[in-house]
């Protein structure tokens, strides 16, 4: 069965139990992006076990990657200490820089750092657990404390959330990175630790939360408009998509691993279903099979290696339609080709260019 990782722009989410996180993305630039990067990312991300080369060059271009994501904001201990987290669904652990790492580490020195010691609520444990990114191992302790998403004291965990407080973060990885962690929020059953994840926290408190769904409203036009999107939590909000939700069981309680009915450009089916997809949040390109992805860009017409398209042509390219819930999903070419700045040539004079949003891994 071919896997295929998908990033769906999904738009789930009564209004009156709906909360809002809004989300930030900062405008992409050519350094970006290096498919050789964000493939060993990718499978580094999701194949146990594997085994990836390690260098400067990967960790710089890999923070250069994580800038593309998209992040927000969650509170953690009381008073609340605010922090910017990637919100991941392809990972179940929330992480935090943690007030005790060394002046040494630099990635922890320039992020905002939690203080248990600060907290009336926080529960300090030498429990060590690591994470596996880029090139090394993220060291940190376990906390435990209340968490709250946005900066509304409604949607919070009960002080026994647990975190890593992260004391070493490994090499340039997430240096420049505009967020200081990363929430989880895969299915607990892969959470490092054994730790609940927060989102299951807060969908088990009905009273609070009466619809366990969350969504990502995650806007593309950042040259236009500031705001990056939203994470909603606990309801529906139809203003952010059109027509019927089509909904697709899951195929594992690990990731968000669902079955794509197929694949179709210009009505010509190029991928025959079932094909196992995972939507990821915390990765902002679609990425499957090298041979699947160079066949959509000869398809599409894109150049080299990277994808480039010609800008120009974007409104006279073919939409790529996926079959999901026995529905078809179509993405137009103002969705899968990101235009970015390039300013790196001498002079330098700002160039805008056009690559394809999607990669082999």
């Amino acid at each position: 069965m071919t896997s295929f990782l998908l990033l769906l722009l999904s738009t789930c989410l009564g209004i009156d139990a709906l909360w809002r996180v809004p989300l930030s993305k900062t405008p992409l630039d050519r350094n970006y992006y290096n498919k050789d990067v964000i493939a060993e990312y990718l499978r580094q991300k999701y194949i146990t076990n594997y085994t990836f080369f390690a260098n400067y060059d990967y960790q710089e271009q890999l923070s250069n990657y994580l800038n593309a994501q998209y992040y927000g904001t969650i509170q953690i201990g009381t008073p609340p200490q605010t922090f910017k987290v990637l919100f991941d669904t392809g990972s179940s652990n929330l992480w935090v820089p943690c007030s005790n790492c060394p002046y040494t580490d630099k990635a922890c020195s320039q992020h905002q750092k939690f203080d248990c010691a600060q907290s009336s609520t926080c529960t300090l444990t030498y429990q060590s657990l690591p994470l596996r990114y880029g090139t090394g191992s993220l060291q940190g302790y376990v906390d435990y404390d209340v968490v709250c998403f946005g900066t509304n004291q409604r949607y919070c965990t009960n002080s026994y959330q647990g975190f890593i407080c992260a004391t070493q973060e490994p090499g340039d990885t997430f240096l420049n990175t505009p967020f200081d962690g990363i929430l989880g929020m895969a299915w607990s059953s892969i959470a490092k630790g054994g730790i609940p994840t927060p989102t299951s926290q807060i969908f088990s408190n009905q009273m609070v939360c009466p619809e366990a769904v969350f969504a990502f409203y995650l806007n593309r036009d950042l040259y236009n408009n500031t705001v990056g999107g939203e994470l909603t939590l606990c309801g529906i909000d139809s203003t952010h998509y059109q027509g019927p939700i089509a909904w697709e069981y899951l195929i594992s309680e690990t990731y968000w691993q669902i079955q794509l009915g197929g694949i179709k450009i210009n009505g010509q089916q190029i991928v025959n279903g079932p094909v196992t997809a995972i939507v990821d949040s915390g990765t902002s390109l679609i990425a499957g099979p090298p041979a699947l992805v160079q066949e959509i860009q000869q398809v599409i017409g894109a150049r080299g290696q990277s994808g480039t398209i010609d800008c120009s042509t974007i409104s006279s390219l073919p939409s790529i339609t996926f079959l999901i819930g026995g529905a078809q999903l179509v993405m137009s070419a103002q969705s899968y080709v990101n235009k970015y700045t390039d300013g790196t040539r001498f002079p330098r004079i700002p160039r805008t260019g056009c690559l394809k949003h999607m990669d082999p891994w």
